[in-house]
């Protein structure tokens, strides 16, 4: 087995690189003419054969890829092309609901560092530095800057119907009419003469008790004022001392 068939081995196997398309498979997508053609072919390459919305919006940022490497990638190899294909599809199967947009952007990172250095069996060195510069920009622009938009298209939708709804259904007692009822005085009812005997005029002495209490009340409060002040601006002063010293 020769080194290159070695190399191509360790890619297959420990990196998946051609587990999207092969290098023939590339070929055909370059000789591809029309867009309709081309996204139908990349529909059951990446294997995305549904019509609904999250699905619809992979195929077209796959095609957005396709379009970037072809025309404006010229000197990449079809290897680097298989393997930037892999690295996109683990990008993009990933949940933008439970992934932030950091947490997206070190996975790419991770998988573009993974295939850009050779160190194997940890990394390998496929995607060249102009290469890696390329699709980073690729990435930045359409998938980074956008990443809010490609959440909301690559959320799965469900119709929910909310209606309000009382959780109990009150309805009120039924009311006697007026007319039956007789007309009560307080202070014949037994459990209100309690209440209705105790409210004495206060004597003239309780007044003046009252009035001496009001007095002392205001002196005390007055007293109490003035004593957190002194202790405000003693602290204050203190304070301004120690910071003074620490600034010399």
């Amino acid at each position: 087995m020769t080194e290159n068939e070695i190399f191509y081995k360790i890619a297959d196997n420990n990196f998946k690189v051609f587990s999207i398309c092969s290098e023939d498979d590339v070929e055909y997508l370059k000789s591809i003419r029309d867009i309709s053609e081309l996204r139908e072919n990349i529909k059951h390459m990446i294997q995305f054969p549904d019509q609904n919305l999250k699905s619809i919006t992979r195929v077209e940022l796959f095609c957005l890829l396709t379009r970037f490497l072809f025309d404006k990638c010229t000197d990449i190899t079809n290897l680097e092309i298989c393997t930037i294909y892999s690295i996109f599809y683990n990008i993009l199967t990933l949940s933008f609901r439970k992934n932030s947009k950091f947490m997206i952007v070190n996975n790419f990172k991770r998988l573009v560092i993974e295939h850009s250095m050779n160190r194997p069996p940890f990394q390998i060195g496929i995607l060249a530095k102009v290469t890696v510069e390329k699709i980073t920009d690729f990435f930045i622009n359409n998938i980074y800057k956008r990443f809010e938009f490609l959440k909301y298209m690559l959320t799965k939708k469900k119709n929910v119907e909310v209606c309000n709804k009382y959780l109990f259904e009150v309805k009120l007692p039924h009311v006697l009419d007026l007319q039956i009822g007789n007309e009560t005085i307080a202070r014949n009812i037994k459990i209100l003469k309690q209440y209705l005997d105790n409210r004495k005029p206060k004597s003239e002495i309780e007044q003046k008790i009252e009035l001496i209490l009001d007095l002392e009340r205001n002196k005390l409060d007055k007293k109490l004022e003035e004593t957190f002040t002194n202790q405000d601006e003693i602290f204050n002063k203190k304070l301004e001392e120690l910071l003074s010293k620490k600034k010399k």
